[in-house]
């Protein structure tokens, strides 16, 4: 990381650490981590810009800060679907075996940069918070200031699979860990009304053929139970029936984000009455 984002992404750990006063959001929008599901995140923001629902607030977790991070900084919806369809999984893996991380996590902070520039986060149009995990406290941490593709990079990085993000005296690592679906922090951001998307994995979904399914099937199962508790406490929760799916072609991918459209057109009215 160069000396730029050292800074900048030191600043932004300090901002989470007392979370810095502001204008209290109104409606806050939370999107969940869930990996490849998180692409059921477009189709709800299809809703949301078709009826005009503007958040005062978007927080994300995991691949819920990528979807969020863009949306904040201005790209339409159609964007994030086309640049949706073109990434892969190569795209955003650099290996940097032994460390702590089978791949590094750059890419993920260039891809936010080569769409919406090398922006800090309280630049942007729409208020936006990430929110990672402390790798040694197992505390969340939120991300409101700073380096958005840091920020975004932190609240991506899969402990084990992605090489952590070391901002300030912290190691961060993907938020999907202690909040899959970040309600807590968009009220502790001062979120009156909170809008939350929830496209963490069903366990039952899984397929059980050998160790490595089982070992993630132990994560999903800790992953859905803080999921279904933090969504609890949410005004309006929209959980999108996302199809099992084994590839990632456009087909899949759209079927996902179709899933997404209709959960939240479902969920229309009692969204525009928060909105009221």
């Amino acid at each position: 990381m160069d000396r730029r984002r050292f800074v900048m992404g030191a600043a932004t750990v300090f901002a989470a650490g007392s979370v810095v006063a502001a204008a209290a959001p109104r409606v806050a929008l939370v999107l969940g981590g869930g990996g490849c599901r998180g692409y059921g995140h477009i189709g709800v923001l299809r809703v949301f810009e078709r009826h005009g629902l503007k958040p005062d607030l978007v927080v994300g977790s995991s691949a819920g800060s990528l979807v969020g991070a863009v949306w904040a900084a201005g790209m339409s919806v159609a964007e994030i679907e086309r640049y949706g369809e073109r990434m892969s999984q190569n795209m955003m893996r650099d290996w940097v075996f032994p460390k702590l991380g089978l791949f590094g996590g750059g890419a993920v902070r260039r891809f936010v940069d080569g769409r919406v520039g090398a922006r800090m986060i309280e630049s942007l149009p729409m208020r936006f918070a990430a929110v990672a995990t402390d790798l040694r406290t197992g505390e969340p941490v939120i991300l409101d200031r700073g380096d958005l593709g840091t920020a975004v990079q932190a609240s991506s990085s899969a402990p084990g699979l992605l090489e952590p993000v070391r901002i300030g005296s912290r190691t961060l690592v993907d938020g999907n860990l202690v909040a899959p679906v970040p309600v807590a922090a968009a009220r502790r951001l001062g979120a009156k009304r909170v809008i939350a998307v929830d496209v963490s994995f069903p366990p039952a979904q899984a397929d059980l053929n050998d160790p490595f399914d089982a070992l993630y099937q132990g994560f999903s199962i800790l992953t859905r139970k803080l999921a279904l508790e933090e969504r609890a406490t949410a005004d309006v929760v929209i959980a999108p029936e996302l199809p099992k799916h084994n590839d990632m072609s456009s087909t899949t991918l759209g079927s996902l984000i179709d899933a997404g459209e209709r959960a939240a057109a479902a969920a229309l009215p009692v969204m525009r009455a928060l909105f009221v």
